[in-house]
């Protein structure tokens, strides 16, 4: 493209060109300007949610964090947002609802509202789930490229998830993928996946096997003060995990199986009945150590 006189006078045909990208989390956001080609520039910032506070304070918010990850002598050519389902992210309408977190936002334009606060053209602004962000930045730069079908699960505060076929999303149809594209709401034991596969079905399973409720830290520190009671327990988490992700190993066949999220920073406690499973089934099981890195680097490609 042949840059205006305008163009020029402005310096800014010239300018590096970079989305400023968020991973809007429960407790904590991350954010950080991304390049072209996925490449940090600056330092990845750490932000609290304040996911329990007013409209304003949280669209303030979200203003205040883009600014700041702003590089001055660059370009904003997108401003990408990873957010948790529910959520419109074709419109950028927040749909979230009774899951104590981000309940003032509900049915909330956040393009018009962040575009607004930050003076940007709305269709810069854009959103896509955490997992299928997450999912793209590992189809592009991490384990699953080259993939040519993939299954990605976060575990955090929920349970999120993401298929890819070729390294992209995998489309409405694709055989073995649930309608909704989903598994957290998937049937599994008394409830669904969501239930199980999260802070809370740890905590569940530990007040249950060990009649306290522990958390994946707490828990890790045990197993590694040598507490057979945790190890065992952090194994039977393990196997939960295989059994709930079973029906979508055998019906979409992924070539391999990526894992993110705060819980597997343990992921060596207890992934082993999974790890075996793969074995056998011709699936290889990875865990990424920065799964905030890998969305934010997805989210340049939206």
């Amino acid at each position: 493209m042949t840059p205006t006189k305008q163009d020029i006078i402005q310096g800014s045909y010239f300018m590096r060109e970079m989305y400023l990208c968020l991973d809007v989390g429960g407790t904590q956001i991350k954010a950080a300007a991304v390049d072209r080609e996925g490449n940090l520039k600056g330092e990845l910032h750490y932000f609290p949610a304040k996911a329990k506070e007013s409209r304003e304070a949280l669209l303030n918010h979200f203003a205040d964090i883009i600014e700041k990850v702003r590089i001055p002598g660059t370009r904003t050519c997108g401003i990408h947002l990873a957010f948790p389902g529910p959520f419109d992210y074709e419109r950028g309408i927040c749909l979230l609802r009774g899951l104590d977190k981000y309940d003032e936002l509900y049915n909330v334009d956040l393009r018009r509202e962040i575009a607004d606060r930050v003076q940007m053209p709305p269709d810069l602004v854009r959103f896509l789930n955490d997992a299928a962000a997450f999912a793209l930045g590992e189809m592009r730069f991490g384990r699953a490229k080259g993939a040519k079908r993939a299954l990605f699960v976060c575990m955090g505060t929920g349970c999120g998830s993401s298929f890819g076929v070729d390294g992209e999303l995998a489309p409405r149809g694709t055989a073995g993928v649930p309608e909704s594209g989903y598994i957290y709401d998937a049937p599994f034991l008394d409830g669904c996946i969501d239930d199980y596969l999260s802070r809370r079905g740890l905590l569940s399973l530990t007040q249950k096997q060990m009649g306290m409720a522990l958390d994946g830290k707490a828990l890790a520190e045990r197993v590694q003060d040598g507490d057979e009671r945790a190890r065992e327990c952090y194994l039977s988490f393990g196997r939960r995990i295989r059994d709930a992700l079973m029906p979508f190993l055998k019906g979409f066949c992924p070539e391999i199986l990526c894992f993110g999220g705060q819980i597997t920073r343990s992921g060596s406690l207890f992934l082993a009945p999974v790890e075996e499973y793969g074995r056998k089934a011709g699936i290889q099981v990875a865990v990424t150590e920065d799964t905030s890195v890998r969305t934010l680097q997805g989210l340049t490609r939206i």
